[in-house]
């Protein structure tokens, strides 16, 4: 195996991983989405969905503003 051949191939590795990251983020978001969506349809307050949301996903105050 050449140098270039490796290279390539790590190159590659790399691809896959970001992409199996981007999809597993992807998801999260999905869910943290819904779940707000859930919490709104049946009219909990928005200071007790972000608590909610902090809580399930151990996301900070900033990062679960985020989301709402």
């Amino acid at each position: 195996m050449t140098l270039l051949m490796r290279d390539q191939e790590n190159i590659e590795k790399g691809i896959e991983k970001g992409i199996e990251k981007g999809i597993e983020k992807g998801i999260e978001k999905g869910k943290i989405y819904g779940m707000i969506s859930a919490y709104r349809d049946l009219e909990v307050p928005e200071d007790e969905i972000l608590k909610k949301v902090q809580e399930k996903f151990q996301l900070s105050l900033e990062e679960a503003k985020e989301y709402l």
